[in-house]
């Protein structure tokens, strides 16, 4: 016989390997997450190490799933204040996981823990993230930028319930890695990008740059990025307005600590 506390943990396992998948016709409230299987341990964020030091081999920005789509990339080597990058392998963005057999493949070798889904329920029907991908997925729905100008991007920012369900995402750190991403992995996901790299201690300039790699594959818009950064320089810059969203000093600790690399 099994000694108690192994069975214990086979339970707890067993228990935590369950589907919370949303029934069909249901709708999905907004941060919902399926399919978890690892616990979280956001709360013990000043015990958590930095992220490790950008490999020399790791290119910033570097394009991955490159067999299967267009405009997937790490935010990893990304510049940062006073010298420092954001840290490869832990945060990607990008258009939906529509991969085959040979894209399963490549997206197993990110070993991604969640995808942040920042499409509405009817776009994620109709093109669903391969169920191949083996990660928690946390819904954020964030409104289509239809018009794709500078208030269809403020739109989006303006959307402080996603927003927060975004960034406690971000603020939980057995999430990472992440891959975030709406229909073109370039309008929601820019501003939400802009937003992570602010964050992170980027400058405007080095936003926009890494904005602007999308823009010879899918295209870009610049003014409308440019008016939200316009916003949230008004608004006093990128933590203010996450913790207008209810973002805690906590879980921004955790993004930066799973996101920037050391020095």
């Amino acid at each position: 016989m099994a000694p108690p506390h192994a069975a214990l943990l086979a339970l707890a396992l067993a228990i935590a390997g369950c589907s919370s998948e949303a029934q069909p016709g249901t709708a999905t409230p907004i941060g919902t997450t399926h399919r978890i299987a690892r616990p979280s341990i956001a709360g013990i964020e000043d015990e958590l190490p930095p992220a490790t030091l950008v490999p020399k081999a790791c290119e910033p920005n570097q394009q991955v799933l490159t067999a299967e789509m267009t405009n997937a990339r790490d935010l990893g080597g990304t510049p940062l204040a006073e010298g420092g990058a954001v840290a490869c392998g832990a945060i990607y963005r990008g258009p939906p996981l529509r991969l085959s057999e040979q894209g399963c493949s490549d997206a197993t070798r990110l070993d991604l823990r969640t995808v942040l889904d920042l499409r509405e329920e009817a776009e994620r029907s109709s093109v669903p993230d391969a169920a191949c991908v083996e990660a928690g997925r946390v819904f954020a729905p964030l409104p289509i930028p239809y018009g794709l100008a500078a208030a269809d991007y403020l739109r989006v920012l303006h959307d402080t319930a996603s927003i927060a369900a975004v960034f406690r995402t971000f603020g939980d750190a057995a999430a990472y890695p992440i891959y975030f991403h709406c229909t073109f992995g370039r309008d929601r996901t820019g501003v939400v990008g802009a937003l992570v790299l602010l964050a992170l201690g980027a400058s405007r300039a080095s936003v926009m740059e890494e904005y602007l790699l999308s823009q010879p594959l899918v295209g870009a818009y610049p003014d409308s990025l440019n008016a939200v950064l316009d916003e949230i320089e008004q608004r006093g810059g990128a933590e203010a307005v996450l913790r207008d969203a209810g973002i805690t000093d906590a879980e921004l600790t955790v993004l930066r600590k799973r996101a920037t690399a050391s020095r």
